[in-house]
């Protein structure tokens, strides 16, 4: 270490300029300081050429070998102040080209300044700006292995700049997978290169898992599998996303036709199915092939998927045994289904709803003859799709204390297509699905989009990891997961191998459906008909003699043919 004493001066023309005059020789000195620097003093004077030479003191030390780099500690201005970091900066880098200056120390009037790469440069003024800081308050060094190596200051909190340190490792000095490590008690950290996390083609579902005992644990036997969530970094573990059903019964499943809906509704049905829940499936008589593997899984009355009239039969079925177990409780002064006696437990129902806008928006109603059949046959839709959406709110909204879970599963859930805001309340679960959703699907799937994270770039471009992927947002934690697959014929072989309990009628009889929606059944018409019947309770063309016309000719039903029998009869 060295240090050597400089003499710097600076010489200027001043007409009029009396060295005796000590105010003006003052007021000349503080004009030269404030254009050439700080410090200068009058040392000469030549009255021939009114020539006025300026001097001033400067040391420099240098300090050469450390961390294989020159550093200079340079002499700041005499009236340096914490507030002029920008300005000295600027001089002294100005005066050494090629350096930096790293540390800015007014109280002991230095400047520390270092040869530093262009990206040193780059990423301390990223990681400044992202601590709302100025450059020389961080330290930063290339990084053994690639990235950087940082010394933060004392103002740094995790909570507030995490998050943007991220955003400086993955989209200015680095790339997505960049991540960093910070030590909160030493003020350090790293920035440290790697590959973004992404999942396999197909991630199997842990069959071989043993299931918690219901009596002794029941909220992790409560927790249904549903994948693995895409975890922070791609060397780290990938952590399970199940739905907890104790704290959350009721959830929303929405995305786009092949999204992977009918591979993570499968799961959650397996994962229901063997914990010894009951199960109960509703959906459109076109879109029931997707749940076939799972119909003699379904208790007594629980398959309604054959025809609207069924799925309202199924959720009226579903609602009344609600009403039931409630009774129960009320018996034995318990507040929820957990709090009854080990003899008086039930099985919970899991009720899975498909294609639900399909099931609840409404027909359009033509504006025609209200003895038209084809009005008539709108408006008895509407009604029963009226009735079923009845069922739908009122089990979300009144039956989860007593061990009824939902799952909803839909396109698009708005208010348009039947999912109202007071349902929407009541799915504590929100599931999308779908590598690139809209901002506008986002709104309507979740609570709060804004702290659900999106589907990283390098999945959703994946043709082969995207599939069955999506995110979720539980009363817990939102995240970005991908569904459990196996094949269904897989679900059910090993469901009859547990034992699990089967129904070889799961469907609603005619007698029920006649109760939940008044329709007419074969029994009230007093025919018999094979136990094939393709009708399944609903209403069969009736024998010529019962057939009633309106005056131009068209077939009546419904109330419009019982009114006009009436006035047929009475004629």
């Amino acid at each position: 270490m060295g240090s050597n004493t400089q003499i710097q001066r600076t010489s200027h023309k001043i007409p009029g300029f009396d060295p005796y005059n000590d105010a003006h020789v003052l007021a000349v000195e503080k004009k030269i300081s404030d254009e050439a620097g700080v410090g200068f003093k009058v040392s000469s004077f030549d009255p021939d050429t009114e020539t006025v030479t300026f001097e001033r003191i400067r040391t420099v030390t240098e300090v050469s070998s450390e961390r294989g780099s020159t550093r200079l500690i340079a002499t700041l201005r005499t009236d340096a102040k914490p507030s002029d970091g920008d300005r000295e900066a600027a001089r002294l880098e100005h005066a050494n080209p090629g350096y930096t200056m790293t540390q800015y120390e007014p109280h002991l009037m230095r400047g520390v300044l270092e040869q530093l790469s262009e990206e040193v440069v780059r990423c301390r003024s990223a990681v400044a700006n992202a601590l709302s800081v100025k450059p020389w308050d961080v330290q930063v060094s290339e990084r053994s292995g690639g990235g950087f190596d940082l010394r933060l200051p004392k103002s740094y909190m995790p909570s507030k700049h995490d998050e943007k340190l991220t955003e400086v490792a993955e989209n200015v000095v680095g790339a997505p997978g960049w991540y960093v490590d910070v030590s909160p008690r030493a003020l350090s950290a790293q920035i440290i290169p790697g590959q973004p996390p992404t999942f396999p083609e197909a991630i199997p579902y842990p069959f071989d898992e043993k299931i918690p005992d219901r009596a002794t644990d029941r909220r992790a036997w409560a927790q249904l599998p549903m994948g693995q969530i895409l975890p922070e970094r791609a060397d780290a573990a990938s952590p399970r996303f199940a739905l907890d059903l104790e704290s959350g019964p009721h959830t929303a499943i929405n995305g786009v036709s092949g999204a992977g809906k009918t591979v993570t509704i499968s799961a959650a049905i397996f994962g229901a199915l063997a914990r010894g829940m009951q199960l109960a499936i509703v959906d459109l008589p076109s879109k029931k092939v997707d749940f076939l593997w799972a119909k003699k899984f379904c208790a007594p009355g629980f398959w309604g998927c054959d025809s609207l009239e069924a799925s309202v039969t199924t959720m009226g079925l579903i609602y009344d045994e609600g009403q039931r177990r409630a009774e129960i409780l009320e018996r034995h002064g318990a507040v929820k289904a957990s709090e009854l006696p080990p003899s008086e437990q039930f099985p919970p129902i899991f009720v899975v709803v498909d294609e639900l806008t399909g099931l609840l928006l409404p027909e359009e109603v033509p504006k025609i003859s209200k003895e038209d059949p084809i009005r008539i046959e709108a408006e008895q839709i509407n009604s029963d799709k009226a009735r079923l959406k009845r069922f739908i709110k009122k089990t979300a909204a009144e039956l989860r204390f007593v061990d009824t879970k939902l799952l909803l599963s839909t396109q698009v859930a708005s208010q348009n297509t039947g999912i109202t805001p007071d349902l929407r309340t009541n799915l504590q679960n929100k599931v999308l699905l779908g590598a690139k959703p809209t901002d506008g699907n986002r709104r309507l799937a979740l609570n709060d989009p804004s702290m659900v994270p999106r589907i990283p770039e390098n999945v959703a471009n994946d043709k082969v990891a995207r599939l069955g992927v999506g995110v979720f947002e539980t009363e817990a934690e939102p995240g970005v997961f991908k569904s459990f697959y196996a094949d269904f014929r897989e679900y059910e072989r090993r469901l009859t191998a547990m034992g699990v309990p089967t129904c070889d009628s799961p469907a609603p009889s005619k007698a029920q459906i006649s109760q939940y929606t008044g329709g007419e059944t074969f029994e009230d018409a007093g025919q018999q008909l094979p136990d094939d019947d393709p009708w399944n309770g609903r209403r069969v063309p009736k024998a010529a003699s019962d057939r009633v016309y309106s005056e131009d000719g068209t077939e009546l039903r419904g109330a419009a043919a019982a009114a006009r029998a009436g006035r047929q009869s009475s004629a």
